[in-house]
């Protein structure tokens, strides 16, 4: 997957604590952010290979750190611990929420991946491969993100005229993004798709901050009163 990643972000804010939306959108996308660094040192490797499959011309050959079974829940508890050194005031519910932001990642990939993703390390690969369906690939894309947008939306209250635009624009953005992405050029290879990807995650990031900004959980105002 790649937009429909962000959907369990969106929707950790209808928790009464939840954790910011920009931790969130980089939490669910964090394996992806140390497979493209692997990616470029040469610690993981993968290849372009048109017409892999439907919707995804990238073979991922080998990626035992970051996308086997354990690399994803090593990576979750750290996310989780890390997100819980950082920003105290959420407490620990805030950061076990990214934590299962982190393996959601993992979960999902499920679903589309080929059989790319390591059980144990060195172990069987799984996937159920709707990456060759495009049906199944899209709906399932869709249906997760718009899911956890929704949740987001009536969770959340705007505190100003931007509270009710940004939403919809980054929805919007999301969707070009994803169009870009299945109906664009095809990356010459995987080292210079790496930091693309690493780019257009961190980018992601900095906009869950912004929208963060715009809109405050209803949860929260309801405390104070």
């Amino acid at each position: 997957m790649f937009v429909g990643h962000y959907g369990p972000a969106f929707a950790v804010k209808a928790w009464k604590r939840p954790p910011s939306l920009g931790a969130a959108f980089l939490a669910v996308q964090l394996v992806d952010v140390a497979w493209a660094a692997f990616i470029l040192t040469g610690i993981e490797r993968g290849r372009i290979e048109p017409g892999f499959l439907a919707m995804s011309d990238l073979r991922l050959e080998h990626m035992p750190y970051t996308h086997s079974l354990p690399g994803a829940l090593a990576f979750a508890a750290a996310g989780a611990l890390v997100y819980r050194l950082l920003d105290r005031r959420g407490g620990w519910p805030a950061a076990l929420l990214i934590g299962a932001c982190v393996f959601s990642h993992w979960a999902l990939d499920l679903l589309v991946h080929a059989p790319d993703l390591e059980l144990w390390i060195g172990g069987p690969k799984v996937g159920l491969g709707w990456w060759d369906n495009p049906v199944l690939a899209i709906a399932s894309e869709a249906v997760v993100l718009f899911g956890g947008f929704f949740v987001y939306l009536g969770a959340t209250t705007p505190l100003g005229p931007e509270g009710r635009i940004a939403p919809w624009a980054l929805i919007a953005a999301f969707v070009g993004l994803y169009a870009f992405d299945k109906l664009g050029p095809t990356p010459a290879d995987v080292i210079g798709f790496a930091p693309q990807a690493l780019a257009a995650y961190l980018a992601i990031t900095a906009l869950g901050f912004l929208l963060d900004r715009t809109r405050a959980p209803k949860a929260r105002l309801q405390a104070r009163h």
